[in-house]
């Protein structure tokens, strides 16, 4: 085997890697485009065992089953198999584990009981399913935001992943409608 000896060639070959390099690492800084919000009406809930108040199986409306977790909020898990996000969650609530594991699950259920709209830029979310599970913006029946509901009513968190919303808003005006509802329901102490 050929080995260059001669360390007069080593900036030439370090150069030429970094120059080749390049390419991949402006690719590699730079996000993929955001695709445009679609709205899905008539979106079907689907009970299922791991579904909780931010994350839960839907059937859309050409039959496919997926996992849909909401934007900016956070509901505790419903199964203890989370032990130390439930711990986590229980103790920004103020109550025990046990509770925690109760919290939001039936509320979405509840408010997801007939079609709703569900509206998603197919932004796929973290999670252990064999099913595709993506974020989302989801409207009830009568086009109430979910996520203000739960807060609204002290089930939910602010937390998590943040995006424009459908209708234009910026992210920070929408936290800070939801920081306002929270507080609302802490001061009557709703909720968890």
């Amino acid at each position: 085997m050929w080995r260059n000896t001669d360390n007069s060639l080593r900036p030439l070959w370090v150069f030429l890697a970094l120059i080749a390099l390049l390419p991949l690492l402006a690719l590699a800084q730079t996000a993929p485009p955001a695709q445009p919000f679609q709205r899905l009406d008539g979106c079907i809930y689907k009970p299922q065992r791991w579904n909780d108040g931010d994350s839960f199986h839907v059937i859309l409306p050409d039959r496919k089953e997926v996992i849909f977790r909401l934007y900016f909020v956070d509901t505790p898990e419903e199964e203890r198999v989370y032990a130390d996000r439930i711990a986590e969650q229980a103790a920004y609530f103020g109550i025990s584990s046990n509770a925690a594991a109760e919290v939001g699950h039936e509320f979405t259920k509840q408010a997801l009981a007939k079609p709703f709209t569900i509206q998603t830029r197919w932004r796929l979310a973290l999670g252990r399913s064999t099913l595709p599970r993506y974020y989302a913006i989801v409207l009830t029946a009568d086009g109430h935001d979910l996520n203000e509901l739960l807060v609204s009513a002290g089930l939910a968190r602010i937390y998590g992943t943040r995006t424009p919303l459908p209708d234009g808003r910026d992210s920070r005006t929408y936290l800070a409608h939801l920081h306002e509802l929270e507080n609302e329901a802490r001061a009557a102490k709703r909720g968890a």
